[in-house]
């Protein structure tokens, strides 16, 4: 039996957390002994007591180090439980997976769920560390997977790796949670709009397209329409306090959605959440990340995929729903039911063809003087700004001399010696 350790933040509400849960799933089915490395959140008792499943609480701290100590507690795993290969779900982990994988020599797949342009970047940019570790990381996993073709795209452009190290396994579901029903009754006028995902500044703009086209239907449909929002995240409070209507209900996140779902008239979301809106056979309309409202039809379906559900490109309607009979509608949702079955199990999308990993013996040090470039990049960032501040006063300072009575200009040279004297003091290496 082969031994996995999988590495994500936390076991909270979200699409990554749901797909990994499917992952492990999948993964013990094929004999595969997992070690799920998370913080504890609320799908934590999904995996927990269940048979070649272990989970070991971890906190995954996003820093602009590596905390070797914190490294040192996942040596002790990898070794006590001969850990075979390492899935890695979040950037956050590669802090302290990396080095544990070039002393161990233990193969690593890592997984871009990162559906937001830009996100390497930004980690890149606000911890320097990821500058110096991304490069290294995605040269020497086994493989690295995307959840989608521009996915894929992004990440080549940015670290300019051949072809060969990419697979692209678009999100997946376990079809035995999602079993082949007769599609549930279309009610003559739909009322109860359920909305569900993480609610998090990366879905601001879906949350505020999805209530808007509440409002939307209630004003131009069905005046008795109800919104019931299911998720939780850093903007939850803000969206209670933003949105005061009675008829929208916040009820933060659960563990079982399926409830909610069968109560609902038509799903709102985007991601992962719009895939088992359709695994459902309930209509499902993506509210997008460009503000665009869209009903899932098995026309729009293979676009839908390729962008993981977030309607990047779909055309705006808001009308189109309205425009089915209750027969269209059934047979809509059966079609796209049919589909993402056969191309969307999660039996057809587990890679587990991993290479052996060279053996890079010694690497540790350089990781340690990792540490020693990254903070003395963030004191060089801080000394450019204090440089540029005080450019711009001696600038000033200059004028005031060039136009001033000649009592003045002495006290203005003073003035620019003291505050060059102090931009001295202030970097750590003239202390």
């Amino acid at each position: 039996m082969k031994n996995a350790l999988i590495c994500l933040e936390k076991l909270d509400i979200g699409g990554v957390e749901t797909f990994t849960i499917t992952q492990i799933e999948e993964f013990t089915r094929r004999g595969i002994k997992c070690y799920v490395l998370a913080k504890e959140g609320i799908l934590s008792k999904k995996i927990k007591g269940k048979k070649n499943i272990k989970f070991i609480e971890y906190d995954f701290e996003l820093k602009n180090e590596i905390d070797f100590d914190k490294v040192k507690e996942i040596e002790k795993i990898i070794k006590k439980y001969k850990i075979d290969f390492i899935y890695v779900h979040q950037f956050p982990c590669v802090l302290y997976i990396l080095p544990c994988a070039f002393k161990y020599s233990i193969p690593y797949v890592a997984y871009l769920h990162n559906i937001v342009p830009g996100t390497l970047n930004w980690f890149m940019n606000n911890f320097s560390v990821f500058a110096s570790l991304f490069p290294i990381f995605f040269e020497n996993a086994s493989k690295i997977i995307a959840i989608t073709k521009p996915v894929k795209e992004e990440h080549q452009k940015l670290f300019k790796l051949p072809d060969d190290r990419y697979i692209i396994i678009n999100n997946s579901l376990d079809f035995k949670k999602f079993p082949d029903i007769e599609v549930p009754k279309i009610p003559k006028k739909y009322k109860k709009l359920l909305l569900f995902g993480r609610v998090s500044e990366q879905k601001r703009k879906s949350i505020y397209t999805a209530v808007e086209f509440y409002n939307w239907c209630k004003e131009n449909y069905n005046s008795d329409m109800k919104l019931t929002v299911v998720g939780n995240g850093e903007i939850l409070d803000e969206m209670k306090e933003k949105y005061k209507d009675t008829d929208i209900v916040f009820k933060g996140a659960v563990s079982d959605m399926k409830p909610e779902i069968e109560k609902a008239d038509i799903l709102l979301g985007v991601d992962r959440c719009m895939l088992e809106a359709v695994a459902s056979k309930k209509p499902a309309v993506i509210c997008g990340y460009n503000e665009n409202v869209t009903l899932i039809t098995k026309d729009k379906l293979n676009t839908c995929i390729e962008e993981n559900f977030g309607g990047y490109t779909l055309k705006d309607d808001k009308e189109e729903i309205f425009k089915y009979t209750e027969q269209e509608m059934k047979n809509n949702l059966e079609e796209c039911y049919q589909y993402i079955k056969k191309e969307l199990s999660i039996t057809n999308s587990i890679y587990l063809d991993i290479k052996p990993f060279p053996n890079n013996f010694g690497i540790e040090y350089y990781f340690r003087d990792l540490n020693r470039m990254a903070k003395d990049w963030d004191r060089l960032q801080e000394l450019n700004w204090l440089i540029r501040e005080e450019n711009e006063f001696i600038t000033d300072e200059l004028g005031n001399i060039i136009g001033a009575k000649p009592k003045f200009r002495k006290r203005a040279a003073n003035a620019i010696g003291r505050r060059l004297k102090w931009i001295t003091k202030k970097d750590p290496d003239k202390k």
